[in-house]
């Protein structure tokens, strides 16, 4: 009689868990909010938003300058060049601050310090290629 028991117990708990799995996949998943972050962003990211970007595999370039700088503003146009070369891999969130920060930030939590004045092209790419999940065929060459 227990015997019976325990094989009629374990014969439900797998039904079950068979059943169970299969309405989990019918019913809708709530993946939480979605952004859209278009590649450059002049403005402030939300700390939500920047947590999708990474999410998404994509590695977020944050430039804070001020007006007064003008090495930061020359920056700008590679920093732009880059960021429009990789949409999709990249975004680039300028904003007009008190303050001047320029960091590359990858999905593994990897945070890069660039410094203005040594900005170029192949250097990004060297950066993002070490710090991107989510990469393009030049990081494979």
């Amino acid at each position: 009689m227990k015997e019976r028991f325990a094989a009629i117990f374990i014969g439900s708990v797998m039904v079950l868990s068979v059943a169970g799995w299969a309405l989990m996949q019918i019913a809708p998943q709530d993946t939480g909010p979605e952004f859209s972050v278009p590649t450059i962003v002049t403005r402030e990211l939300s700390s939500d938003e920047i947590v999708y970007v990474l999410q998404t595999g994509r590695v977020l370039i944050e430039n804070f300058y001020t007006t007064n700088c003008t090495q930061c503003l020359e920056d700008m146009g590679v920093l732009e060049s880059f960021a429009g070369q990789y949409d999709g891999f990249v975004v680039l969130e300028e904003v007009e601050a008190n303050y001047t920060k320029l960091e590359m930030i990858g999905m593994g939590g990897q945070i890069v310090e660039l410094e203005h004045g040594n900005i170029t092209f192949n250097g990004l790419l060297d950066i993002f290629c070490k710090i991107a999940i989510a990469q393009p065929p030049e990081c494979l060459l």
